[in-house]
């Protein structure tokens, strides 16, 4: 009678590889395919993820600064005197704060100038404190000014305010500033080429085109 061979425990399968099922505990796990929706909700995390950070990321970290804008200028008992320039200076600024950042300015200083010659300068004596997202606001400066011959040189200033005066009808441009710094963040507004007419060659003077006077300051905040 012919010998069978009783180590294999099935024709055609080598020995050792039965020996290698029988010894060792392997378990084969077969899983199921996704469903389409559960590989749509993979697919999303990601974007639910970033959208929000990248949302996050523009609205704070992109500032959108506050517009100012000069609502009125004038000038009272204007005088020129030789070199001598005096007269008393009322500016009406509006404001909004479209950013989520809050913004404060202690005591910023208003000037006014006439072709890049200082004019006046006085500091304010309120501060200007923007919540985020604010509505417009407005507030109100006042300086008066001199000037003295050591600022004037050679009558220039004096002479080309008198010329713009004669010469334009009474209008005479000037640039207005509202100046702030700290070391942490600045502000400056700047409005130039601000026509102010004094009507019947008298020393009261007003700002003329109020709705073409808006301007946007360069502002840094930390």
């Amino acid at each position: 009678m012919e010998q069978r061979n009783r180590s294999s425990a099935a024709i055609g399968l080598p020995s050792y590889f039965v020996t290698a099922t029988t010894t060792d505990n392997i378990i084969v796990r077969v899983e199921r395919p996704l469903t389409t929706r559960e590989s749509r909700c993979i697919a999303l995390c990601p974007i639910l993820v970033f959208v929000p950070l990248l949302t996050s990321i523009v609205i704070f970290g992109i500032h959108n600064y506050p517009k100012f804008g000069l609502k009125s200028l004038s000038v009272s008992d204007f005088n020129i005197s030789g070199s001598e320039i005096t007269g008393n200076w009322n500016a009406e600024f509006l404001v909004r704060n479209p950013d989520f950042d809050i913004y404060w300015y202690d005591n910023p200083v208003f000037s006014v100038l006439y072709k890049n010659r200082m004019l006046s300068a006085v500091t304010m004596d309120q501060e200007i404190y923007l919540e985020s997202r604010s509505k417009t606001k407005s507030f109100v400066s006042n300086g008066s000014i001199t000037l003295s011959r050591r600022i004037v040189d050679d009558n220039q200033v004096a002479d080309s305010i008198a010329r713009d005066y004669w010469s334009q009808g009474g209008v005479v441009a000037f640039t207005v500033r509202l100046l702030y710094a700290d070391g942490k963040k600045a502000l400056n507004v700047t409005c130039g080429d601000v026509k102010v007419i004094f009507s019947n060659h008298s020393s009261h003077g007003t700002l003329m085109l109020l709705d073409q006077l808006q301007y946007s300051p360069d502002i840094t905040n930390e």
